[in-house]
């Protein structure tokens, strides 16, 4: 799996949220098509193994349209089902290449560095850390000659029976791969599908990764996207995933980044596209500091809203943050 795996996921998602006006209302029609079916159905919580048949579909819909539509569920479930072949390929080309890890050599590993995660289960060695500590620093995108001794040596230095099975290996990764696509998914394919709201909406931004820092009043960082550079900014916008558990925190956070912007440049937008279950106290809370406090579903209306404003209606914003720091002067 791949970033641009991801990114073809969003634009699917980002394509379905307009058929179905925000997840809101899917037409008829939309239950005939599978991969649609899938990622609706799925962000509703149904496993994709267990999808009813199409004549079924609208009914399931209907019978869970109180549950929040998660994004997140919608591609984890498509995507997580895609990789299982994958991980199944790279298990048997790992055995088979090795005779079941009874002929291993600093070469093979070299040479075979994707092959990683197979090599840390069928040794044992359930974390990066700890396989680190052993061999030293190796990445399934290459993996040094003398790490790659080091880890034959290990592999084969192992006690008979000790080496896990295909089978077990396949479980013990399932749990790696969920965490994997658990992680892409909140960090790549949400922020994707804003990035995809506001190309549409014409606004002009720049990502995090495309500039240095947006200046605040005690320090300058940066935003996941400010819009239109960081020079001259007319908005902020964040992208947060949360749970429960942790909502609090990340709302106390997010709100002094944005009360340190706002209170630089006065007349600037702040946003936040959510997802996850975050409590209402919290989102609550952000209200009051962020001019827009919006669900990912609703990503394509604020950044319409953008475009007005960027447009010179005026009327979108909503807080004025004063906030300043000055030297005492007895």
């Amino acid at each position: 799996m791949n970033k641009q795996t991801l990114y073809q996921r969003a634009t699917e998602i980002i394509a379905i949220s307009k058929r179905t006006n925000s997840f809101a209302s899917p037409p008829d029609n939309i239950w005939q098509d599978e991969n649609a079916s899938q990622l609706l159905l799925g962000g509703l919580g149904y496993h994709i193994n267990q999808l009813p048949p199409t004549e079924r579909r609208k009914d399931s819909w209907l019978a869970r349209s109180a549950v929040t539509f998660s994004i997140e569920h919608a591609a984890k479930g498509v995507l997580y089902h895609r990789l299982q072949p994958f991980i199944v390929e790279i298990i048997e080309t790992a055995f088979a290449s090795t005779k079941g890890f009874s002929r291993v050599s600093p070469e093979w590993i070299h040479d075979n560095a994707h092959l990683l995660p197979v090599m840390m289960h069928a040794a044992g060695t359930f974390s990066k850390q700890e396989l680190k500590r052993l061999v030293g620093s190796v990445s399934d995108t290459g993996i040094s000659r003398p790490a790659s001794e080091r880890l034959a040596n290990l592999l084969l230095n192992l006690e008979p029976g000790v080496i896990a099975q295909p089978e077990q290996i396949l479980e013990r990764m399932k749990t790696t791969t969920e965490g994997i696509v658990r992680d892409l998914v909140g960090r790549l394919l949400l922020e994707e599908f804003v990035a995809s709201s506001l190309r549409d909406a014409r606004v002009p931004f720049r990502r995090e990764s495309e500039y240095e820092a947006l200046t605040g009043v005690v320090y300058n960082f940066r935003a996941d996207y400010v819009i239109p550079n960081e020079v001259e900014p007319l908005a902020f916008l964040e992208v947060r995933k949360s749970s429960a558990r942790h909502a609090s925190l990340y709302a106390k956070d997010k709100m002094f980044s944005a009360i340190n912007w706002k209170g630089r440049h006065t007349n600037c937008l702040g946003i936040i596209v959510v997802d996850g279950p975050w409590t209402e106290t919290s989102l609550d809370v952000m209200s009051r500091v962020f001019d827009y406090v919006v669900p990912i579903s609703k990503a394509g209306e604020v950044a319409r809203i953008i475009r007005r404003y960027l447009d010179g209606d005026k009327t979108v914003l909503r807080w004025l943050v004063r906030f300043r720091i000055d030297a005492h002067k007895p």
